[in-house]
């Protein structure tokens, strides 16, 4: 619905709409609030879509916004938010002809009673191609730990590792981190993750291993958190569910990085279709 705010409740973050003639509240989640309540005032015109659902506050009953499509202040004229022109952004951005590095990390996992751990990346998957097109290169490899680091009984268990075969295959943390700069340096890709681990499992590496930073936040894509804006999401959305909703295709997730990498070229190549 199309509506102008009449007034607001700061403290219960609920704004209120004349809906034939009747004062009618309308909450916000604590995510929804987060984003968008600093934009809401009497005076100021929302496109929104509702839940089916009411909560009440106080003494009163309230809907709940599901999505915002639009958020406009009229005096002065000023566009705070608009779905569509988001939608077309993120078009814009993703069909440019540039490379793209499809990129995840597994990373060590603390003992069960371990305190004050910070994980370390341990395998390494990444294709480079452009958008829905063949892969560049390809590779997926170990990368072993500092030397002081050992593999929790619960690494190994989740990544089925066979601790002999790591530590014969493994590359060090340095030759990965050339391997990445050249391909950074060559190509000037921006790196695709889902989810913020990924980045973050990065970043902390070049703490950790005491080396200049190859990538910043900007570098990145977030293909997780594309999908929770385009779509309006509420929940986080697991890799290999974007996949099955994609392709209409079950596959069990294996937890081997260049799997993972692959699954992400394929689902960034799926959400570029849609939007096209």
């Amino acid at each position: 619905m199309k509506r102008i705010i009449h007034s607001i409740n700061d403290k219960t973050k609920v704004f209120y709409l004349v809906l034939e003639g009747k004062k009618i509240g309308f909450y916000l989640s604590n995510r929804l609030a987060k984003v968008f309540f600093p934009y809401l005032h009497e005076g100021v015109l929302v496109d929104f879509e509702i839940q089916e659902k009411t909560k009440k506050i106080g003494h009163e009953h309230v809907y709940q916004v599901a999505f915002f499509e639009q958020i406009i202040s009229l005096d002065p004229f000023h566009v705070h938010y608009d779905l569509h022109r988001l939608r077309k952004e993120m078009q814009e951005v993703l069909i440019q002809d540039r490379y793209y590095l499809f990129i995840d990390f597994e990373m060590t996992m603390p003992g069960y009673k371990e305190i004050n751990f910070k994980p370390e990346i341990i395998q390494v998957g990444y294709l480079l191609s452009k958008a829905k097109e063949n892969a560049l290169l390809q590779e997926g490899y170990y990368v072993a730990p500092l030397p002081q680091t050992t593999l929790s009984r619960r690494t190994k268990k989740f990544l089925s590792l066979d601790e002999l075969k790591f530590y014969e295959e493994a590359i060090t943390y340095q030759d990965f981190y050339h391997k990445l700069k050249k391909i950074i340096d060559q190509y000037h890709p921006k790196l695709v993750v889902w989810g913020k681990n990924d980045m973050t499992a990065l970043d902390d590496s070049y703490q950790i291993h005491q080396v200049l930073p190859l990538t910043f936040t900007e570098d990145f894509i977030d293909l997780l958190k594309l999908h929770k804006d385009y779509f309006n999401l509420k929940d986080d959305l697991g890799l290999f569910k974007a996949y099955q909703t994609y392709y209409d295709v079950a596959i069990d997730q294996s937890h081997d990085a260049i799997d993972d990498a692959h699954v992400t070229k394929l689902v960034f190549d799926a959400f570029i279709s849609h939007m096209v």
